[in-house]
């Protein structure tokens, strides 16, 4: 029988943002206001970490909201430095992660905090739409399998339950067990599978994560990266990532699987060269470069007892490898 405990309605929020002035501005406000009115808090903070800017965003802040807590970077790190910084620093047990460019809805914390009632939740987080509030644009996370790698569908029409990873963007997460497992891995800096890795490694160590449908955030869909980064780019980092994160998260064999089929990529890369070949064969690079970091974090996973990702799939989300 699972545990209940008390529901402890302080919150944290963390917010990373890099030349974020504009979005802060518009979004920063019915963040407040809901944060105010909420029947489920009892106590909160917003701490704002800002990653570098180039824009006024640190002078904005510091002029029109005294009361949040700036917290800065001295060069430019990415998510999961920037987001980890702020976490370390927040001091309520529940902390609700935010990308600068959602809007929670009035509800959210009230169809958010109650999954906390139970001793092992990690996290949840809720239905993502549009800016308009109308469609839903992501929705539960759940696992499939191709070719014995671990990957996930979005279910956009999915009811509350079990979800195989928490979106970084609006996940309100326990401190006390997110500081245990040191933050989001800041080997996937500067962006993407950090969450995915993240909410891994919590389900392995027996936590449970979770998506609701009950409520929603309003998101303009990754207008910070997009604005930024090259397209080039975001694709080359998307795919050092995702080989960073199945290595990460595969047993011997499949180990020996993910090389030999990098290996069998990168020299197709020479012998037919294309842009979408030579993208490929640049991520690999970057990830060999990063391989020794990569290794000793897998190193000290495999010390622990964690449950299997087989076992996982298996019990919570009725699917076999």
């Amino acid at each position: 029988m699972e545990t209940i405990r008390m529901r402890k309605n302080n919150i944290s929020v963390v917010i990373p943002t890099f030349n974020g002035e504009t979005l802060l501005s518009m979004y920063l406000p019915p963040l407040i206001e809901t944060l105010k009115n909420s029947p489920s808090i009892n106590e909160y903070e917003i701490i704002v970490v800002d990653d570098a800017s180039e824009d006024n965003t640190v002078g904005f802040l510091t002029k029109e909201y005294p009361l949040v807590i700036i917290l800065k970077n001295e060069k430019n790190s990415g998510f999961s430095k920037t987001i980890n910084k702020g976490i370390f620093a927040a001091k309520y047990n529940l902390v609700l992660l935010l990308n600068n460019d959602m809007v929670v809805a009035s509800d959210f914390f009230e169809k958010t905090v109650p999954f906390f009632e139970k001793e092992d939740t990690f996290g949840v987080f809720s239905q993502i739409r549009d800016t308009n509030g109308e469609k839903v644009i992501e929705g539960n996370k759940l696992p499939i399998f191709k070719h014995g790698k671990l990957h996930y569908q979005d279910d956009l029409k999915s009811a509350s339950g079990y979800s195989l990873y928490l979106c970084g963007g609006n996940t309100l997460i326990d401190r006390e067990k997110i500081i245990e497992i040191e933050g989001f891995n800041e080997v996937f800096s500067p962006f993407y599978f950090e969450d995915f890795d993240l909410s891994i490694v919590a389900w392995r160590k027996g936590w449970k994560c979770y998506y609701t449908d009950q409520t929603f955030c309003k998101h303009c869909h990754s207008i910070t990266i997009k604005k930024h980064f090259t397209q080039e780019y975001v694709q080359h980092i998307f795919l050092r990532n995702k080989l960073l994160f199945n290595y990460l998260n595969s047993g011997k064999i499949d180990s020996l699987r993910l090389f030999m089929g990098i290996f069998g990529k990168m020299i197709l890369s020479f012998l037919l060269p294309s842009k979408s070949k030579r993208t490929f064969r640049k991520s690999a690079q970057a990830f060999f470069c990063i391989y020794p970091q990569a290794h000793e974090k897998k190193r000290e996973r495999n010390k622990e007892q964690l449950i299997s990702l087989k076992k996982i799939c298996s019990d919570y989300f009725n699917i076999s490898l």
